[in-house]
């Protein structure tokens, strides 16, 4: 039950909309955002103007706010030096700024703000900031108790990222996300030379044009000894920039490596499957590279895949010799999420897959476009009793015909699938209505047939 304090402050809040906001439809809007126990207010995508954030900055009943959410609300600098002193930053714990206009005098601005001492996540992606910008961010005070940033889709560059050395005191960072920050090699042997992460768990670099060179300044300089989560895709790191990593008891920790397109060869593969240090992975996501079944048979030979739960070897060239090899590999047995798209394994490899006497926990099968799996391959899976764990089967853009679907309606095997998505099959009514009409497949929440 409601208890009389709550009721007074309630009716307080009220009161201050009614009497005092000077932007009544502001103060509706900022009503209708307010979580019940008025602690986040939630803006983004609500395109708002100097004056609101002005106006916002004097709501004193928003004072209590500990997650402020203004996602691409249009705030400029401008708008956020009203902002940086108001009494609705002094409890924030979350402030999410994202897909605005704030250039270096904004981040100057916030940087300024005496009011953030509570502050541990902070989002700036995709705004104007620039190597000042990081510059004076850096040197915030209330950045020494920061766990998230955010600075992805901004121009920090190599000098922004140095600034981090710069810090008034040790940061406490935990997930750092750096995506398209124009880093470049350079950037990262700054990162090598000058930071020092000592709690950073979560690191994401992709989209920075990061070579060989770059990987290997960071494997040797070893500056984040937590390090769990690398993201690293759409980088032209190549398979020694692999090597270096693979070869570096910096990583001895990681527990997550994604490296869509990255340019990696099955020698990248060989050298993640002999390190000494990556014996801990969990998720391996290498969609989009030409690992082919050479590299697929040295990772399903080596332990260091023993505890892998999610593995993505999309559009690597496999062919069904790598479907193969991963159905008879012994060291996938916790595997729950596999996804092999674009990668002809064709009905043999299917065939494989639903055989395998390892892969029993699969949870999620994705064998999309391309893989040119007909009824043959469909129904091997259908009745598999290897893959009974399955959830979720997709099987896009295949040539599984009537007698596929047909197949997968009557399988009892798979009766707990809850999402399946078989679209762009070219299934005749027939085939869309055996699936729609199923009475084994009760528990589908979600079929995809066209």
């Amino acid at each position: 039950m409601t208890d009389a304090k709550d009721i007074d402050d309630s009716l307080e809040f009220l009161r201050y909309f009614e009497k005092y906001t000077e932007n009544p439809d502001l103060g509706a809007l900022v009503q209708d955002k307010l979580s019940a126990d008025k602690q986040s207010l939630d803006l983004r995508n609500i395109k708002l103007k100097e004056e609101d954030f002005q106006s916002l900055a004097d709501m004193e009943p928003l004072c209590r706010l500990t997650t402020l959410n203004l996602d691409e609300t249009g705030l400029t600098s401008s708008g956020l030096k009203h902002l940086v002193g108001s009494k609705i930053f002094s409890n924030l714990e979350n402030l999410s700024l994202a897909n605005n206009n704030l250039d270096d005098e904004g981040i100057f601005y916030l940087s300024k703000s005496p009011c953030l001492s509570k502050l541990k996540n902070l989002n700036l992606t995709s705004n104007e900031m620039g190597m000042l910008g990081a510059k004076v961010l850096f040197a915030a005070p209330f950045l020494s108790e920061l766990s998230h940033l955010d600075l992805s889709y901004n121009r920090i560059e190599p000098l922004g990222i140095k600034s981090i050395a710069s810090a008034p005191e040790k940061l406490k960072l935990c997930v750092l996300n750096l995506r398209d920050t124009c880093l470049g090699d350079d950037g990262l042997k700054q990162m090598a030379k000058h930071v020092r992460l000592e709690e950073l768990e979560t690191l994401d670099l992709s989209d920075n044009s990061i070579t060989f060179s770059g990987m290997e300044a960071l494997a040797q300089a070893n500056p984040f000894p937590k390090i769990k989560r690398l993201n690293l895709n759409n980088n032209p790191i190549g398979d020694d920039g692999i090597y270096a990593i693979a070869q570096s008891d910096g990583f001895s920790g990681m527990e997550e490596l994604t490296l869509i397109n990255s340019t990696l060869t099955a020698d990248s593969a060989i050298s993640l499957g002999e390190s000494r240090y990556m014996t801990g992975l969990k998720l391996l996501d290498l969609n989009n590279n030409e690992v082919r079944a050479e590299g697929v048979r040295a990772l399903a030979k080596s332990t260091n895949m023993k505890n892998m739960e999610n593995l993505d070897l999309g559009e690597n060239q496999l062919g069904p010799e790598g479907a193969v090899a991963l159905a008879e590999s012994t060291n996938f047995s916790r595997l729950k999420h596999l996804r092999l798209n674009n990668n002809s394994i064709g009905d043999k490899g299917a065939m494989a897959l639903a055989q395998s006497s390892t892969l029993t926990e699969l949870e999620a099968l994705h064998l999309e476009n391309e893989n040119w799996i007909h009824a043959a391959g469909t129904k091997a899976i259908a009745e598999s009793e290897s893959l009974s764990s399955l959830r979720k089967l997709v099987l896009t853009l295949n040539v599984i015909g009537d007698e596929g679907a047909q197949a997968l309606a009557n399988s009892r095997t798979l009766s707990g699938l809850t999402n399946l998505n078989v679209a762009g099959n070219k299934l005749s009514p027939s085939g869309d209505n055996a699936l729609i009409h199923s009475t084994v497949l009760v528990n589908l929440e979600k079929l995809e047939i066209v």
